[in-house]
């Protein structure tokens, strides 16, 4: 069973600060390993709580899901860094 992927209309940007290389490496990850485990990732805290992290290298996506209608909504994509400044 694998989970529909939408993207925040400012991931795209995102993606493009990340460069070429990198930036695909992240897709890759999201569609062949969180697109079927959504779980993978590490639940924030705080006010973003209904937030999730995944971890690829050096670089975070932040993205929440829905188990009951199959899709993953990918929010953030960032070095870790940056990742958590609003």
């Amino acid at each position: 069973m694998t989970y529909a992927i939408k993207f925040k209309a400012s991931v795209t940007k995102d993606l493009r600060c990340l460069g070429r290389q990198e930036g695909q490496r992240v897709l890759t990850h999201i569609y062949e390993n969180l697109a079927k485990n959504p779980r993978l990732g590490i639940p924030l805290k705080g006010d973003k709580n209904k937030l999730w992290r995944y971890r690829v290298g050096d670089y975070r996506v932040v993205y929440s899901f829905s188990d009951s209608e199959l899709w993953i909504l990918v929010v953030h994509i960032a070095h870790r860094k940056d990742v958590y400044r609003d």
